[in-house]
Protein backbone atom coordinates (compact mmCIF):
# COMPACT_ATOMS: atom_id res chain seq x y z
CA UNK A 1 0.00 0.00 0.00
CA UNK A 2 2.85 2.36 0.85
CA UNK A 3 4.36 1.81 -2.59
CA UNK A 4 1.00 2.48 -4.24
CA UNK A 5 0.51 5.60 -2.12
CA UNK A 6 3.99 6.87 -3.03
CA UNK A 7 3.32 6.20 -6.74
CA UNK A 8 0.00 8.04 -6.62
CA UNK A 9 1.61 11.01 -4.86
CA UNK A 10 4.36 11.11 -7.46
CA UNK A 11 1.84 10.88 -10.30
CA UNK A 12 -0.21 13.70 -8.79
CA UNK A 13 2.90 15.89 -8.46
CA UNK A 14 3.81 15.28 -12.12
CA UNK A 15 0.27 16.11 -13.27
CA UNK A 16 0.29 19.30 -11.18
CA UNK A 17 3.63 20.36 -12.67
CA UNK A 18 2.34 19.69 -16.20
CA UNK A 19 -0.81 21.69 -15.53
CA UNK A 20 1.24 24.50 -14.02
CA UNK A 21 3.48 24.61 -17.11
CA UNK A 22 0.44 24.78 -19.38
CA UNK A 23 -1.15 27.55 -17.30
CA UNK A 24 2.07 29.55 -17.38
CA UNK A 25 1.65 30.20 -21.10
CA UNK A 26 -0.26 33.38 -21.88
CA UNK A 27 -3.28 33.26 -24.14
CA UNK A 28 -2.17 34.35 -27.60
CA UNK A 29 -4.64 36.64 -29.35
CA UNK A 30 -3.89 36.50 -33.08
CA UNK A 31 -5.18 39.42 -35.09
CA UNK A 32 -5.37 38.87 -38.86
CA UNK A 33 -5.40 42.37 -40.34
CA UNK A 34 -8.32 43.68 -42.43
CA UNK A 35 -11.18 41.41 -43.59
CA UNK A 36 -14.61 41.64 -45.21
CA UNK A 37 -15.07 44.90 -47.10
CA UNK A 38 -11.62 46.06 -45.88
CA UNK A 39 -9.31 44.47 -48.43
CA UNK A 40 -6.13 46.05 -47.06
CA UNK A 41 -3.23 47.42 -49.06
CA UNK A 42 -3.63 50.23 -51.57
CA UNK A 43 -6.10 50.57 -54.45
CA UNK A 44 -5.05 48.51 -57.45
CA UNK A 45 -3.01 45.94 -55.51
CA UNK A 46 -2.75 42.60 -57.29
CA UNK A 47 -3.20 40.74 -54.02
CA UNK A 48 -5.80 41.23 -51.27
CA UNK A 49 -3.90 41.65 -48.02
CA UNK A 50 -6.81 40.30 -45.95
CA UNK A 51 -6.43 36.86 -47.60
CA UNK A 52 -2.80 36.38 -46.63
CA UNK A 53 -3.02 37.84 -43.14
CA UNK A 54 -5.74 35.29 -42.37
CA UNK A 55 -3.78 32.44 -43.92
CA UNK A 56 -0.66 33.19 -41.83
CA UNK A 57 -2.82 33.74 -38.72
CA UNK A 58 -4.42 30.30 -39.09
CA UNK A 59 -1.03 28.67 -39.60
CA UNK A 60 0.29 30.44 -36.50
CA UNK A 61 -2.78 29.33 -34.51
CA UNK A 62 -2.19 25.69 -35.45
CA UNK A 63 1.51 25.94 -34.63
CA UNK A 64 0.92 27.44 -31.19
CA UNK A 65 -1.93 25.10 -30.27
CA UNK A 66 0.30 22.13 -31.02
CA UNK A 67 2.74 23.62 -28.48
CA UNK A 68 0.05 23.84 -25.78
CA UNK A 69 -0.93 27.50 -26.06
CA UNK A 70 -4.48 28.75 -25.76
CA UNK A 71 -5.18 30.79 -28.89
CA UNK A 72 -7.97 33.22 -29.72
CA UNK A 73 -8.46 34.71 -33.19
CA UNK A 74 -9.96 38.18 -33.61
CA UNK A 75 -11.33 36.84 -36.89
CA UNK A 76 -11.21 33.35 -38.37
CA UNK A 77 -12.95 34.12 -41.65
CA UNK A 78 -13.36 36.83 -44.26
CA UNK A 79 -15.39 39.33 -42.26
CA UNK A 80 -14.76 42.80 -40.89
CA UNK A 81 -13.80 43.48 -37.26
CA UNK A 82 -13.31 47.08 -36.14
CA UNK A 83 -10.13 48.21 -34.43
CA UNK A 84 -11.89 48.66 -31.09
CA UNK A 85 -13.29 45.14 -31.31
CA UNK A 86 -9.83 43.71 -31.92
CA UNK A 87 -8.47 45.47 -28.83
CA UNK A 88 -11.47 44.35 -26.75
CA UNK A 89 -10.75 40.70 -27.51
CA UNK A 90 -7.20 41.06 -26.17
CA UNK A 91 -8.19 43.23 -23.20
CA UNK A 92 -10.82 40.71 -22.09
CA UNK A 93 -8.13 38.09 -21.40
CA UNK A 94 -6.45 37.95 -17.98
CA UNK A 95 -3.02 36.78 -19.19
CA UNK A 96 -2.50 37.41 -22.87
CA UNK A 97 -0.32 38.75 -25.65
CA UNK A 98 -1.52 40.27 -28.91
CA UNK A 99 0.05 39.36 -32.26
CA UNK A 100 -1.20 41.47 -35.16
CA UNK A 101 -0.35 40.24 -38.67
CA UNK A 102 -0.18 42.50 -41.72
CA UNK A 103 1.48 42.75 -45.11
CA UNK A 104 2.87 46.00 -46.40
CA UNK A 105 2.27 48.10 -49.50
CA UNK A 106 3.93 51.15 -51.01
CA UNK A 107 3.63 53.40 -54.08
CA UNK A 108 7.20 52.43 -54.95
CA UNK A 109 7.24 48.87 -56.29
CA UNK A 110 10.87 48.39 -55.22
CA UNK A 111 10.03 48.69 -51.50
CA UNK A 112 10.54 45.35 -49.75
CA UNK A 113 11.30 43.82 -46.39
CA UNK A 114 10.09 43.30 -42.84
CA UNK A 115 8.94 45.97 -40.37
CA UNK A 116 7.84 45.28 -36.80
CA UNK A 117 6.00 47.73 -34.56
CA UNK A 118 5.26 48.10 -30.85
CA UNK A 119 4.11 50.92 -28.59
CA UNK A 120 4.71 50.15 -24.92
CA UNK A 121 7.90 49.11 -23.14
CA UNK A 122 6.31 45.79 -22.09
CA UNK A 123 6.08 44.88 -25.79
CA UNK A 124 9.68 45.68 -26.79
CA UNK A 125 11.18 42.26 -26.08
CA UNK A 126 8.51 40.41 -28.04
CA UNK A 127 8.85 42.88 -30.92
CA UNK A 128 12.61 42.27 -31.10
CA UNK A 129 12.14 38.49 -31.04
CA UNK A 130 9.45 38.62 -33.73
CA UNK A 131 11.49 40.89 -35.97
CA UNK A 132 14.76 38.97 -35.88
CA UNK A 133 13.06 35.67 -36.66
CA UNK A 134 10.88 37.09 -39.43
CA UNK A 135 13.85 38.72 -41.16
CA UNK A 136 15.77 35.44 -40.98
CA UNK A 137 12.82 33.40 -42.27
CA UNK A 138 11.96 35.81 -45.09
CA UNK A 139 15.54 36.42 -46.22
CA UNK A 140 14.59 39.94 -47.21
CA UNK A 141 15.44 43.51 -46.19
CA UNK A 142 15.53 44.41 -42.51
CA UNK A 143 13.43 47.56 -42.19
CA UNK A 144 13.85 47.58 -38.40
CA UNK A 145 11.74 47.52 -35.27
CA UNK A 146 9.83 50.76 -34.80
CA UNK A 147 7.69 52.40 -32.14
CA UNK A 148 4.33 53.67 -33.43
CA UNK A 149 1.02 54.55 -31.84
CA UNK A 150 -1.16 52.44 -34.13
CA UNK A 151 -4.63 52.01 -32.64
CA UNK A 152 -4.34 48.30 -31.91
CA UNK A 153 -1.00 48.84 -30.19
CA UNK A 154 -2.01 51.93 -28.27
CA UNK A 155 -5.33 50.63 -26.92
CA UNK A 156 -4.34 47.05 -26.17
CA UNK A 157 -3.33 46.70 -22.52
CA UNK A 158 -1.32 43.50 -22.98
CA UNK A 159 2.06 43.07 -24.73
CA UNK A 160 1.22 43.82 -28.37
CA UNK A 161 3.21 43.61 -31.60
CA UNK A 162 2.27 44.39 -35.20
CA UNK A 163 4.32 42.58 -37.85
CA UNK A 164 4.45 43.76 -41.46
CA UNK A 165 5.51 40.48 -43.06
CA UNK A 166 6.60 41.78 -46.47
CA UNK A 167 5.40 43.97 -49.34
CA UNK A 168 2.59 42.69 -51.53
CA UNK A 169 3.31 45.60 -53.88
CA UNK A 170 6.83 44.33 -54.56
CA UNK A 171 6.71 42.11 -57.64
CA UNK A 172 8.94 39.29 -56.38
CA UNK A 173 8.03 39.53 -52.68
CA UNK A 174 4.32 39.75 -53.43
CA UNK A 175 4.47 36.75 -55.75
CA UNK A 176 6.31 34.74 -53.09
CA UNK A 177 3.77 35.64 -50.37
CA UNK A 178 0.76 34.98 -52.59
CA UNK A 179 2.11 31.96 -54.45
CA UNK A 180 3.79 29.84 -51.81
CA UNK A 181 2.01 28.20 -48.90
CA UNK A 182 5.40 26.90 -47.76
CA UNK A 183 6.70 30.48 -47.56
CA UNK A 184 3.66 31.61 -45.54
CA UNK A 185 4.25 28.65 -43.24
CA UNK A 186 7.84 29.84 -42.73
CA UNK A 187 6.50 33.22 -41.66
CA UNK A 188 4.04 31.59 -39.24
CA UNK A 189 6.78 29.35 -37.84
CA UNK A 190 8.98 32.39 -37.25
CA UNK A 191 6.19 34.15 -35.35
CA UNK A 192 5.54 31.03 -33.26
CA UNK A 193 9.24 30.63 -32.50
CA UNK A 194 9.42 34.24 -31.30
CA UNK A 195 6.43 33.77 -29.00
CA UNK A 196 7.81 30.52 -27.58
CA UNK A 197 11.16 32.21 -26.95
CA UNK A 198 9.55 34.88 -24.76
CA UNK A 199 6.68 32.97 -23.12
Amino acid sequence: MKKNGHFLSLLLAVLCLSASAAWSHPTVVIDAGHGGHDRGGVPGDRYAEKTYTLDVAKRLRNDLRSSGYRVIMTRDGDYFVGLGGRCSVANSQRNAIFMCIHFNSAPREGASGIETYYYTRQSAGLAAAVHSRLVRAAGTEDRHVRTRGYYVLRYTRVPAVLAECGFLTNRSEGARIAGSGAYRQRLADALASAIRSRY
